[in-house]
């Protein structure tokens, strides 16, 4: 995989989540970790979309953090 390849969204998005995986001292990224970064990011295109589809971006990262 060359991350090289991908949005500067998409880069920031699995650095944030490598961030929070070792914060958490979790030996690999997972899914929930991904996710959570993408709902943190500002002017991202997650919450943009979930918004639209009447989910809230903020509710649904407060159960990813959980």
């Amino acid at each position: 995989m060359d991350i090289n390849r991908f949005t500067e969204k998409a880069q920031q998005a699995l650095q944030a989540a490598q961030s929070k995986a070792t914060r958490l001292s979790h030996q690999q990224i997972d899914v929930e970790h991904l996710l959570a970064a993408l709902l943190e990011q500002e002017q991202g295109l997650a919450p943009a979309i979930l918004a639209k589809a009447g989910i809230s971006p903020e509710q649904l990262a407060e159960r990813v953090n959980r």
